[in-house]
């Protein structure tokens, strides 16, 4: 890469190997499929639209939906090509060689977007189990005045979660801005109001999760309308296609539809995790859709022998896996694929 800027050197692109067989359970994927009733009012839809037209640049039909569920105001709201994208353009527009503080593990790309921007990174270790560490969170706000703090919850690997009244704490001790992202909070719960409550707040969510729809890419932050100008600074014109726009604008308005297909998740991941227990693997108890724990090689390379996908992480030196929850059958392969060299 003879061209590639000075502070890129040593990146490589994104790839993920494209998986068609086997139990897939490595990408926090829905355990489910799109609802049907879903997908034939998407079906009804596809004959309406024309193709020659650039989409709506602002995401109109998407913003209008998710506001009156909100009860928000549209001006609230912007749609990314998913939050990754929309991650992007809060790096880009708030940070220049400027301090960012989140937590450790967390979501991976955090910090390949702090790194575009000279973003310096402070990384607060989570108390054993995982457990979020207020007080060394304060404690770095006050020493390092960070520009940006970020709060996943549930936590994408761990899948612990920060209670509302922690978050405030945070909120309140920061000149800076506080982005929450929300990506899983379908399985646990949202405090999306406090991108409206305060004004230094950004609330991210998406379709990819629950929504079984990661295949449209559809994200959107919920802030203060001058957050939501300055994100959108950034954000590409025509960024979301027009079928993506009508895709999630169906799902947010029948958002009912999902609600078994959720519960479901949930049991599945507390019954998940209590197998894995049962096999002596002391998983983290977690409030998403996946579960995190520590496997030993042998484990690890019996599962990719059998088809299982896994994501694997080196923490701290150790190798954990984030397992996403399976289908009923996917989970019950899985724990005996498990015990079967233990």
């Amino acid at each position: 890469m003879r061209y590639l800027k000075k502070s890129l050197v040593g990146k490589v692109p994104y790839h993920s190997k494209k998986i068609s067989d086997g139990i897939i359970l490595n990408a926090n994927e829905s355990a489910f499929e799109t609802p049907k009733k879903i997908i034939k009012l998407i079906k009804d839809e596809l004959d309406n639209i024309d193709l020659r037209r650039y989409p709506d640049t602002d995401n109109t039909l998407v913003r209008n939906e998710l506001a009156k569920v909100y009860n928000l105001d549209i001006n609230n709201l912007t749609i990314g090509v998913g939050s990754d994208q929309l991650l992007d353009c809060v790096f880009r527009s708030l940070i220049d060689n400027e301090y960012i503080l989140s937590c450790n593990p967390t979501f991976s790309m955090y910090k390949e977007y702090a790194s575009y921007t000279n973003g310096k990174f402070i990384d607060i270790d989570f108390l054993p189990g995982f457990i979020f560490d207020l007080e060394s969170i304060i404690k770095n706000i006050d020493k390092f005045k960070p520009k940006l703090v970020i709060i996943c919850s549930p936590n994408n690997p761990t899948g612990s979660v920060i209670e509302r009244s922690e978050l405030e704490l945070i909120i309140n001790k920061t000149d800076g801005v506080v982005l929450l992202d929300e990506a899983y909070s379908e399985f646990y719960k949202s405090n999306y109001d406090l991108g409206i409550k305060y004004e230094n707040v950004i609330v991210l969510k998406t379709f990819s999760k629950a929504y079984a729809l990661a295949g449209i890419r559809v994200g959107y932050a919920i802030a203060a309308e001058d957050i939501i100008n300055t994100i959108n600074i950034c954000r590409p014109p025509y960024n979301v296609s027009t079928i993506s726009n009508i895709i999630a604008a169906i799902a947010i308005k029948n958002r009912y539809l999902y609600r078994d297909n959720i519960a479901k998740i949930i049991k599945l991941k507390d019954e998940l995790y209590d197998n894995l227990c049962i096999l002596g693997l002391n998983p983290i108890r977690s409030y998403s859709n996946f579960i995190f724990v520590k496997l030993n090689d042998v484990i690890y390379k019996h599962l990719l022998e059998k088809k299982i996908y896994i994501r694997r992480l080196n923490y701290n030196g150790e190798f954990w896996h984030r397992i996403n929850t399976g289908t009923a059958e996917e989970n019950k392969i899985l724990v005996q694929t498990i015990r079967e060299v233990l």
